[in-house]
């Protein structure tokens, strides 16, 4: 049932789509006395263009964290540990030029929630949000697949949702490939 209501979701979601972009994502959070922790993930893009500068998409990404197992970081040798993630979000993506050069450059913002198999950061929530704030460029090949390269800051936190909220702040670099319908 509940892949028949995913299916019932996307469906028209893909088939409204102008495109998709798929995108690999990498990056580390800014230290604290939490601990560190490294953010791997694939992003799955599928959006409509509202106007020839302004995309809005939604985007599924699937993630892995490397981060510290105890509330108190590595103070007491408990090491780290990987974390599988899901995250959803919606994706408002701005180009600032859209002349004839092949180089466009581009603002993004995007939040959504995240769900996790343990507490990101440990101690905290396995229910989290990540909102996300970016830039970069646009490659636009003569061929119909644009590339996109760009930077991220992420920020990850259950909004207040567990007694615990510390977060972590990460920067990502972005890496991706664009289809167009």
């Amino acid at each position: 049932m509940k892949r028949l209501l995913v299916l019932a979701f996307f469906f028209p979601l893909l088939a409204s789509a102008q495109h998709v972009l798929i995108s690999a994502a990498g990056g580390q959070s800014h230290k604290t006395w939490h601990g560190q922790a490294d953010v791997q993930a694939l992003n799955i893009e599928i959006g409509k263009t509202f106007s020839p500068r302004t995309e809005v998409a939604f985007v599924v990404s699937p993630m892995s964290l490397w981060q510290p197992r105890s509330w108190f970081g590595d103070q007491f040798g408990d090491g780290n540990e990987t974390v599988r993630a899901i995250a959803a979000a919606v994706l408002l993506r701005h180009r600032l030029n859209v002349d004839s050069s092949r180089i466009h450059f581009y603002g993004e913002v995007a939040s959504g929630p995240m769900w996790a198999e343990k507490a990101i950061p440990a101690s905290t929530s396995r229910f989290n949000f990540s909102t996300q704030f970016g830039t970069g460029i646009v490659l636009m090949p003569r061929r119909r697949y644009p590339l996109l390269v760009g930077y991220r800051f992420a920020h990850l936190s259950n909004g207040g949702y567990s007694p615990r909220n510390p977060g972590f702040n990460i920067s990502e670099v972005v890496l991706g490939v664009q289809v167009r319908r």
